[in-house]
C-alpha cells in the first residue's frame, strides 16, 4: 500500500482498490473500495499501522471478521473477505484488512443532536431493527459488548446496520481480555461490564436501552466528568425519567432494558425488539426484591437519611466483610450490627472506584470514548458521602481529590467527518472551549470542510483552547489542463508585431 502510487490496494494481489477514506476509528481506517474481480463497491477496514504488530489489536480484528462473517441478517453489515498485506516500510510486517458491505448511510451518532429528542416512532423503528440484529448475534452465541450509536449505521431509507464486532465474544469462546478487564464504551456500558464481569446477552440489551434513552431524551442518562464516574453511575444511579411525550409503554420498555440486574432485563435482543414494537405484549419484570433491603435497613437506623446513617456508622469498628453484611441485612436477630451497612457500603464503593480507575487507565475504557459533558447533576456524590464518614482511612482523601478537577474528554471519532463550523459551534456552546480552526491539505479523498482531528482532546476544562483541523478544498484537476492555455497567450504574441508593421508604414 504505497501512498505515493497512483492507485492503492488493500491486498498484495491488488484485488481491492482503495478509492477514498470514509472514516477513521480508534483501531482502523475504513475505505470505500472496489472489488476489481467482481466489479462491486465494498468497504475495506484496515488496521492502523501503529497496531500492526500488536497481538491484542490483531486478535480483535480477526475476531470481528470471524464473528460478523458468521451472521447473515439484514441488520448486520455483511463480511465478504479477510486477509493480510505487507506494509510499505519494508519491515516485513503485515496489516490485516477486512472487506465488508459498504453501507450507504451515517452512524446514528451523527444523527443525534444535543437536547433534540427524536420522534418516538422513529426511535422504535431504529432501535427495534438494532435489537433484531443483536438478537441474531445472540442466537449465534455472540455478544457484541460495544453497542453504541457510532456502531449503528442508518441508511436514507432508515435501515439499520450493526458494525464493529471487534470486541465481541462468543459465548463458548475465549475472551481477548484478561479476567476483570473492562471492555466497552463507558457511556453505554452495562453495570456488569463496569465491574469486569462476564458480559452476556443482557449486557447488549442494557446498551441498547441506553442508546434508546439518548434518542428519546436528547441526552445520555448518565453524564459525569470522567469515564470512571460515568461507569459508577451506571452501577449506582437510578435511571432518569424520560420526557413526557414518550409513550408510557415505550418508557417502561426502556427502563426495563436498563435494569441494574441482568436477570431483570429482557433476555436478549430479539425479546427487546418484540417489546419495542408492542410494549403491551410484554409482562412486567419481577423486580421487587431490590426494594425491601434498603427499606429494612432504613427502619433499623430509625428512619434517618443516608448521610446521617453514614455519620452514625463512624462509631462502628471496621470489621466484617461484604458477605457478612449480606447475611446481616436478612437476619433480624442482631440489630446492633446493622449500622455496619453504610460503612461497608462506603468501603466497597471506594474499592470499586479504585478498581475502575485502574481498569480504565489500563485499557483506555474501550476503543473510542464518547465525549463526556461537564457535570450537570450529582456524579459521584454518594461514594464520598459514605467514605468521608470514616476518618480512619486515607482513601476518602484521594476520592475527594479525584473529583476536584472538572475535566472531560472529547471523542474525536464522533466529530470526524462533520462540518467544521458545526463542530466549532458545538464545542463552544456545550463545553465552553476556545476553538481555532486549522485547514489541512486535502488529497481529494476527503470531503472538504469536514473535521479531521481535534487537538487536544483529553483532560479538558471549560475555557481551554483547542484546534479543530479540517480538510481543505479538493485539488482541482484544471492546473494541469490550464497550463497549455497559458501558452496560448504566447501564441497570440505574434500579433504584437502588427503594431510594429503599422508603425513602419506610418513612418514615411
Amino acid at each position: 500500500m504505497d501512498p505515493n502510487s497512483p492507485e492503492r490496494f488493500a491486498d498484495d494481489a491488488r484485488r481491492y482498490r482503495l478509492d477514498a477514506r470514509v472514516a477513521t476509528g480508534g483501531m482502523g481506517e475504513v475505505w470505500r473500495a472496489t472489488d476489481t474481480v467482481l466489479g462491486r463497491v465494498v468497504a475495506v477496514k484496515i488496521l492502523k499501522a501503529e497496531y500492526a504488530d500488536d497481538p491484542t489489536f490483531r486478535g480483535r480484528f480477526e475476531t470481528e471478521a470471524r464473528n460478523a462473517a458468521a451472521l447473515f441478517h439484514p441488520n448486520v453489515a455483511g463480511i465478504f473477505d479477510f486477509g493480510q498485506s505487507a506494509t510499505s516500510d519494508g519491515s516485513g510486517s503485515t496489516r490485516p484488512y477486512l472487506v465488508m458491505e459498504l453501507v450507504d448511510g451515517q452512524p446514528l451518532s451523527a444523527l443525534l443532536r444535543p437536547d433534540q429528542p427524536m420522534d418516538p416512532a422513529i426511535v422504535v423503528d431504529i432501535m427495534a431493527q438494532a435489537a433484531d440484529g443483536i438478537g441474531a448475534a445472540h442466537r449465534a452465541g455472540i455478544v457484541h459488548r460495544d453497542v453504541k450509536p457510532a456502531n449503528l449505521l442508518v441508511t436514507p431509507d432508515r435501515t439499520v446496520k450493526i458494525t464493529d464486532f471487534g470486541i465481541a465474544r462468543a459465548a463458548d469462546g475465549l475472551a481477548l481480555t484478561q479476567t476483570g478487564m473492562v471492555m466497552g464504551t463507558p457511556q453505554y456500558i452495562s453495570p456488569e461490564q463496569a465491574q469486569g464481569m462476564t458480559a452476556g446477552p443482557a449486557a447488549d440489551v442494557y446498551s441498547l436501552g441506553v442508546v434508546a434513552f439518548e434518542c428519546l431524551a436528547g441526552r445520555r442518562p448518565f453524564v459525569a466528568e470522567t469515564a470512571v464516574a460515568t461507569a459508577l453511575a451506571h452501577l449506582r444511579d437510578p435511571v432518569p425519567d424520560l420526557p413526557g411525550n414518550v409513550p408510557p409503554g415505550l418508557a417502561s420498555v426502556v427502563r426495563r432494558a436498563m435494569a441494574k440486574k441482568p436477570e431483570e432485563r429482557f433476555a436478549d435482543g430479539s425479546e427487546l425488539a418484540r417489546a419495542l414494537r408492542d410494549p403491551s405484549s410484554v409482562a412486567a419484570p419481577v423486580a421487587a426484591p431490590a426494594e425491601p433491603a434498603p427499606t429494612q435497613a432504613t427502619q433499623v437506623l430509625g428512619g434517618a437519611a443516608v448521610p446521617a446513617a453514614a455519620a452514625a456508622a463512624t462509631a462502628v469498628p471496621p470489621t466484617g466483610a461484604a458477605a457478612v453484611v449480606t447475611e446481616e441485612t436478612t437476619e433480624p436477630d442482631e440489630p446492633r450490627r446493622k449500622p455496619v451497612l453504610p460503612w461497608v457500603a462506603g468501603v466497597l464503593a471506594l474499592l470499586l472506584v479504585a478498581a475502575l480507575v485502574w481498569i480504565f487507565v489500563a485499557t483506555g475504557g474501550g476503543d473510542d470514548e464518547d465525549p463526556v459533558a461537564p457535570p450537570t447533576e450529582t456524579s459521584s456524590a454518594p461514594p464520598p458521602s459514605s467514605t468521608t464518614s470514616e476518618p480512619t482511612t486515607s482513601e476518602p482523601t484521594s476520592e475527594t481529590t479525584s473529583t476536584g478537577p472538572e475535566t472531560f474528554d472529547l471523542d474525536v471519532d464522533s466529530y470526524r467527518g462533520r462540518n467544521v463550523n458545526e463542530v466549532r459551534d458545538e464545542l463552544r456552546d456545550q463545553f465552553g472551549l476556545e476553538v481555532t480552526r486549522e485547514e489541512i491539505e486535502n488529497d481529494g479523498s476527503q470531503v472538504p470542510n469536514t473535521v479531521s482531528d481535534i487537538i487536544p482532546s483529553s483532560g479538558l476544562t471549560e475555557g481551554d483552547a483547542v484546534t479543530v483541523r479540517f480538510w481543505g478544498p479538493e485539488p482541482e484537476p484544471e492546473p494541469t489542463e490550464t497550463q497549455p492555455t497559458e501558452t496560448e497567450p504566447t501564441e497570440t504574441e505574434p500579433t504584437l508585431p502588427v503594431p510594429t508593421d503599422t508603425a513602419t508604414t506610418e513612418a514615411p
